[in-house]
């Protein structure tokens, strides 16, 4: 399939998992106040939102042969991005959410293959093609929050489910070992969150085979804290 049409189909996925999850949410869900330690569920679609918008910002600029402003300190930019949306009501936050999704569809649509290809397009690219930066901001990023909420609100089958398709999805974008790698990767930290040790370490020990640059990172992952007194996750390193 087209390499365009593969990652609008994406985006449109994750924009309706994000209304779906918004529509199953109980009136105490909806109600409840985050703070910067531990969002509400309307601090964490606010939160996928803003992203989705920056990045259709971003590229724009870039394709103008503007300078994007550099993304800095992430936590400091999501705490920021906290502040600046936590009074807002349920049905603007809504609102916003379509908002960014059109401009983000509106943005892929326009661009050719070669556009999504480019390196040179966002100063943090750090050589992936821009395809990769728009599935991960647009599609695997919403994923990643959604799995995860599942997994630590009892709906550990609805997570798990979501996070396998993603796996399987992502996997067709890309034949090459670094990508497969890294959605194995992904994979393998839900399912660590999720309490399914098996599971995350035969993920893991795929990913790290099909890319070993991730496995100094893989040592100190937060995700994967649960693995780490286990034998299997021991012999792994080498420990």
């Amino acid at each position: 399939m087209e390499l365009k049409v593969e990652i609008l189909h994406l985006l449109q996925r994750a924009h309706e998992e994000e209304q779906a999850f918004a529509a199953r949410l109980s009136d105490e869900e909806r109600a409840t106040i985050g703070t910067l330690e531990r969002w509400s569920v309307k601090d964490l679609v606010a939160h996928m939102v803003v992203w989705q918008e920056r990045l259709a910002q971003n590229i724009h600029a870039g394709s103008r042969g503007e300078t994007p402003p550099a993304v800095g300190d992430v936590d400091q930019a999501n705490a920021e991005i906290f502040e600046a949306n936590r009074n807002r009501s349920w049905g603007d936050i809504l609102a916003y959410a379509a908002r960014a999704y059109g401009s983000l569809v509106d943005t892929v649509h326009a661009m050719r293959d070669g556009d999504l290809l480019s390196t040179q397009v966002l100063p943090w690219q750090n050589n992936r093609p821009l395809w990769r930066i728009i599935v991960g901001t647009g599609y695997s990023h919403p994923i990643s929050h959604l799995t995860q909420y599942y997994a630590e609100h009892a709906q550990v089958r609805r997570g798990t489910e979501l996070s396998e398709e993603a796996a399987d999805r992502l996997a067709q974008l890309d034949d090459s070992p670094d990508w497969r790698g890294v959605v194995r990767y992904n994979l393998a930290c839900y399912y660590a969150l999720a309490g399914q040790a098996e599971k995350a370490m035969d993920a893991l020990r795929e990913a790290l085979r099909l890319a070993p640059d991730l496995t100094e990172w893989s040592k100190q992952d937060p995700d994967l804290v649960s693995l780490r007194e286990g034998p299997d996750y021991q012999s792994l390193y080498g420990g």
